[in-house]
């Protein structure tokens, strides 16, 4: 992506604004896991093997606590879990979630 920016902008000009945008974004079940791997004298197949499946167990638990977050603010509100950067003088964020969309309608 930086490199495309980089031939595309003009550095004379000064940039405001900038949209990145993911088309053809597919489920993640549709993917096959079945991939192939290239193979080489140096790579330790079994140590490789054991880090994909400590990989896949950290994903697993992200995706776990994911959904816990996203169950919890379905049931009590979007103010139910909150970082603590939100609550420093000035933060809006508690403010913002209970407006609708976003702003004072």
């Amino acid at each position: 992506m930086t490199e495309l920016y980089d031939r595309i902008v003009d550095d004379k000009l000064l940039v405001r604004r900038i949209y990145v945008v993911a088309n053809h974004v597919v489920p993640e079940s549709s993917v096959s896991e079945d991939t192939a791997v290239q193979l080489d004298l140096f790579t330790d197949i079994e140590e490789s093997e054991r880090r994909e499946e400590e990989q896949a167990e950290k994903l697993e638990r992200e995706k776990n606590m994911q959904r816990a977050v996203l169950g919890i603010k379905k049931k009590y509100g979007k103010n139910a879990i909150l970082k603590g950067m939100n609550f420093v003088e000035g933060a809006t964020t508690v403010e913002r979630n209970g407006q609708v969309g976003g702003h004072k309608a």
